[in-house]
């Protein structure tokens, strides 16, 4: 099972499950307008990893970072000029 973690500036981390066959980018794309107003700093992919003691893996993901972060910006409302 993996889980897609999303710690954001001054505010608790967020986390979301990734559908089973769902690509990760895919459920990123679906979470961005609940994220909205909000700066994601850090995107983490956590595995179930028997082996460790804490049982879990958190991978660094800075594309799934950089594409939340483009979402966002074509969220924004444009200003009018």
């Amino acid at each position: 099972m993996k889980r897609l973690v999303i710690e954001i500036k001054n505010h608790p981390r967020r986390s979301l499950s990734v559908m089973s066959g769902e690509r990760m980018d895919t459920a990123i794309r679906k979470h961005a307008p609940y994220l909205r107003g909000l700066e994601p700093v850090q995107v983490f992919v956590q595995e179930y990893d028997p082996r460790l003691s804490t049982r879990f893996r958190y991978t660094p993901a800075p594309q799934l970072l950089e594409l939340l972060r483009r979402e966002l910006r074509e969220l924004r409302p444009h200003s009018a000029a």
